[in-house]
């Protein structure tokens, strides 16, 4: 989705509206960022309580491509925080313009791997999108 709309205000996670869906999600992200633009490739979870936004994480420099140690550890941070009221959504997000890249598509099939229960977003300097099933296919 590009923005091209007024960015609403930033709001911390916990006074967001409940997570009821895909678009509801875009929605926080949208509101959680502000505006676009990105000095460095970042990774941004949202943990969820039930259906409400609790807390935000922004992991700044990440690399372009995850290796497989960054998903283990991540998963292994995850596995003591996650369960099945407890969830987290992941936005990768890298300065540039628009488009999937190669590290996009890696970073969506990881994250998605990690906790399947909210779809994995993407961001760029331009747009903010959902990593749709077809682009996890094309990951793999």
């Amino acid at each position: 989705m590009t923005r091209d709309h007024e960015n609403p205000p930033l709001l911390p996670p916990h006074l967001m509206p409940p997570l009821t869906d895909q678009a509801a999600l875009e929605r926080t992200w949208c509101t959680l960022m502000g505006r676009l633009g990105f000095a460095t490739p970042q990774l941004w979870l949202l943990f969820v309580d039930g259906e409400r936004p609790r807390h935000l994480l922004e992991v700044e420099d990440v690399p372009l491509h995850p290796t497989s140690a960054d998903r283990a550890g991540l998963a292994g941070m995850l596995e003591h925080l996650l369960d099945e009221r407890r969830s987290c959504a992941f936005l990768y997000a890298r300065p540039g313009g628009p488009g999937r890249t190669p590290g996009d598509l890696a970073w969506a099939r990881a994250l998605s791997g990690v906790c399947a229960r909210w779809p994995v977003h993407l961001a760029n300097d331009v747009e903010l999108r959902v990593a749709a099933p077809d682009d996890l296919a094309a990951a793999g």
